[in-house]
């Protein structure tokens, strides 16, 4: 009880009447200076809320696929801004019970939520400091940036949330907030936060889900379940569950409801956070070019939207396909002993990796505890597995000595339960490389594109950046060009040996038997004596025979008799723009050139000689708003090649794909032409190949190169990758459908082994042939042609070498070269 004035001595009345004045005084010059602070900090909320009102969020640039999935994100901040509609209601209560629970009543500033912050600042000593912050304060905090706990941060915070609540609604505030604030795994807002845990759009959240993000707002780092801190995904089983309890106090839902949800596991969108982007060397193209027209701000932060062409489905069967194609290849080479760790306490050692949710296909390495009865004891964490010596096959003998106790090879996940590996196959990561492209070759659209075996091991773009040797690739713009010029799949060529010399480095003199020498003009040079793969020779062959086994002789005496130029000019006005040296050997691929330009020359040979548009990956890029700021489109217009010729070349082909080097091409039952292509020891494979709506082209290597194994051709190391992808493409396109003839081309059964029209004396398989009017062989093949043509090439192999001078044509105007880092998306 307060003794009353009266009462008090003198002395006492005049110190307690001099504090009432001082009080009044400090409370006076308080008020004043919260009076004049709050005028002045006004000042600058006036101008802070011009600048919030003007504000773009920083939003994502989208890459999408041709049907409008997200195949590849560019973002400072992955955020994809959404209307107050589409934020579920069961996210917006959440949020509301957990942060601010007093949301709808007040006006920015909440005092019960000061009153509380201040008593626990007070209670412990300063040392938990908590504001009591509303959420429209948390919103000015995250838009200005500022988290410094001190007086005037909150005094600003608190005039700003008065004024964002008396200039927007309290829905317009929730709307900002839930698109701003941060979610942890780089999303901000609740779009891309639904997107990246639950791989579902915010309007499909459930409602056990919607309190998982909310109660992440408090600390999206610790509580994000996609931590591999199995205490951090407790932690966040446990924060959704106290969000849930808060709903049931604060009446959003009942506590039956509630204890059904706090039951409920968590259910992530992808258990191992794995984010790769299906289309990764398509994107990182993309990003090129738009930070190159754009400008990187724009692009990370001013929400482009990029149609590709890529088609998803055929991208995720690229990669499939790739993949293991390189990793049967790379086993053909060997398993590295080199490649695999070694650990010193294999009962307690830690690798990296093991922390995760295992699914089929995924690559671990495990421990080796040891061998028993033929099966090696392998540790993966907790885990041990007994793995039999038939996972270890492909390996070769003595494996037990390869990989004794201690050692911690890669395996390959053959079956999992429940996120745990049960059982596992010896693998390792290949050394070899690959590259496919897929393309509609009447609009150049690139459908797939894969540039190597991992994007995050190597950023190096084989499919377009790669320039290799193409091998007998190039024997299609041969023949292409021999059809052209007046001869026929069914016109015999010589397969001798042949040796070819160039009239400016040797003279030649023929004798009058016919028979002929040759003598240096300068020292160090030597003739072009090219050898078919198997080191023989058939002697005379038609056509057709000599591209479907890919005869090496017959091309280089085809490319020199129909001329070198011809067929550079052929390849010409199939789209090729790299350098094509005009030698001899370039009928064998000595050229150097991408897998892209080699798919669209192919492409236009698909289309019946139309020219393929160059291969491009962008059909459009739009603004925010939807303004569309740039698109393209590629169409087959130009007639440059003669249908009749390209369809005899087509029919070649097709004798490749069904009874050639390509003839495991048969198991896809599909209407495909194609080749193959290897380089001289075995450093390159490929296989182009199409039907009439797809045209897809292999490649395989090592950068560096190096043979990739002996005997590796274009048929065992790029085909398989081929039939794999096309396996799963070719039933997306619609019907099966045959190449189909020009009109007015005659047709014809021939004799393969004469290249007469076939009678009762062919022996051999009768080919049915198309050939442009008058063109067809005019007489039937008999005994005499049949014992001719076995006479010569039962002498082919002993016949001497034939010298055939080479008259080097003058240089060729260089075409213009490929831009592979250029601009133009259809470059």
């Amino acid at each position: 009880m307060v003794p009353k004035l009266a009462s008090l001595s003198t002395p006492a009345r005049r110190w307690l009447r001099r504090g009432l004045v001082a009080l009044i005084a400090l409370s006076g010059v308080g008020a004043v200076t919260l009076g004049v602070s709050w005028s002045l900090l006004s000042r600058d909320a006036d101008s802070f809320l011009t600048l919030f009102a003007l504000r773009v969020p920083k939003t994502i640039t989208k890459v999408l696929d041709q049907n409008g999935n997200v195949i590849g994100i560019f973002a400072e901040e992955l955020r994809v801004v959404i209307p107050y509609g589409d934020i579920p209601k069961a996210f917006v209560n959440a949020l509301v019970a957990t942060e601010d629970a007093d949301f709808w009543e007040h006006n920015g500033v909440s005092p019960r939520g000061l009153a509380r912050g201040v008593w626990n600042t007070v209670t412990s000593l300063g040392r938990r400091r908590e504001g009591g912050s509303t959420l429209t304060m948390q919103l000015v905090r995250t838009v200005t940036a500022k988290r410094q706990k001190r007086l005037d941060r909150k005094l600003k915070e608190i005039i700003l949330a008065r004024k964002l609540e008396k200039a927007y609604s309290k829905k317009q505030i929730l709307e900002m907030y839930a698109n701003e604030v941060y979610f942890g795994g780089g999303r901000y807002g609740i779009e891309a936060a639904a997107e990246f845990y639950f791989g579902k759009s915010a309007p499909q959240l459930l409602p056990e889900e919607c309190a998982l993000l909310a109660g992440l707002v408090q600390n999206p780092n610790w509580y994000n379940p996609y931590n591999p801190d199995p205490r951090a995904r407790a932690a966040a089983k446990a924060r959704r569950n106290h969000v849930l309890i808060r709903m049931t106090k604060e009446a959003y839902i009942k506590a039956p409801e509630a204890s059904m949800l706090m039951d409920k596991p968590i259910r992530l969108a992808r258990e191992n956070a794995r984010e790769e982007s299906i289309a990764p060397y398509v994107v990182e193209e993309v990003r090129k070019y738009l930070y190159e027209k754009y400008g990187r701000e724009q692009v990370l932060n001013g929400g482009l939207e990029v149609t590709t062409t890529v088609d998803s489905f055929w991208q995720e069967s690229a990669n499939k396909a790739v993949r293991a194609g390189l990793k049967a290849v790379d086993r053909r080479r060997g398993f590295r002993k080199e490649a695999v760790q070694f650990v010193q306490d294999p009962e307690t050692t830690q690798l990296n990796g093991w922390k995760r949710y295992f699914e089929l296909g995924d690559s671990v390495r495990g421990v080796i505890l040891g061998w028993k009865g033929g099966r090696a004891q392998v540790r993966i964490g907790k885990t041990q597995l007994e793995v039999p010596e038939a996972a270890f096959a492909w390996a070769g003998k003595d494996i037990q000595k390869l990989l004794p106790r201690g050692a911690a090879p890669l395996f390959t996940v053959k079956k999992a339960e429940e996120g745990t590996p049960r059982e596992l196959e010896l693998d390792q990561d290949p050394q070899v490389e690959g590259a496919l492209m897929a393309v509609d070759p009447r609009s150049g659209e690139i459908r797939a594109m894969v540039g190597g075996y991992d994007f995050n091991r190597s950023k190096f773009n084989r499919s377009t950046q790669a320039l290799r040797q193409v091998g007998s690739t190039m024997k299609a713009y041969v023949y292409g060009a021999a059809f052209s010029s007046g001869r026929t799949p069914a016109t015999l060529v010589q397969d001798v040996p042949s040796r070819f010399l160039d009239t400016v480095d040797f003279l030649t003199v023929t004798h009058p038997d016919g028979t002929s020498e040759f003598k240096a003009l300068r020292g160090g040079v030597k003739p072009y004596e090219p050898r078919n793969y198997e080191r023989d020779f058939w002697g005379p062959i038609v056509m057709w025979e000599a591209l479907r086994d890919s005869r090496n002789v017959p091309a280089v005496r085809t490319l020199e008799e129909v001329g070198v130029m011809n067929v550079i000019d052929f390849a010409r006005k199939c789209g090729l723009t790299g350098t094509l040296p005009p030698y001899p050997s370039m009928a064998l691929g000595s050229a150097d050139l991408t897998l892209k330009d080699m798919v669209r020359g192919y492409s236009t040979i698909a289309t019946g000689g139309f020219q393929s548009p160059p291969p491009f990956f962008i059909k459009k890029v739009a603004d925010r708003n939807g303004k569309v700021l740039e698109s393209h489109t590629g169409a087959a217009t130009e007639q440059v090649l003669d249908p009749q010729s390209t369809y005899q070349l087509i029919q070649c082909l097709q004798g490749v794909a069904t009874s050639g080097t390509g003839a495991r091409s048969n198991e896809l039952e599909w209407p495909v032409a194609g080749k193959t292509g290897t380089t001289d020891d075995h450093t390159d494979g490929w296989f182009i190949g199409f039907s009439t709506k797809i045209v897809c082209g292999v490649w395989v290597g090592l950068d560096e190169k190096k043979m990739i194994f002996k005997g590796a051709d274009g048929a065992k190391v790029a085909l398989p990758i081929w039939i794999d992808f096309m396996k799963a493409a070719l039933p997306t396109t619609g019907e099966k459908e045959d190449f189909k003839a020009p009109e007015g081309m005659e047709w014809a059964d021939v004799d393969r082994f004469t290249g007469l029209l076939a009678t009762s004396a062919t022996t051999d398989k009768v080919l049915r042939l198309a050939f442009k009017p008058g063109t067809a062989p005019r007489s039937g093949s008999d005994a005499e042609a049949i014992r001719k043509i076995r006479e010569a090439r039962e002498k082919a192999n002993a016949q001497p070498m034939e010298n055939r001078p080479w008259g080097r044509p003058p240089p060729p105007e260089a075409a213009k070269p490929l831009d592979l880092m250029g601009n133009d998306p259809n470059g």
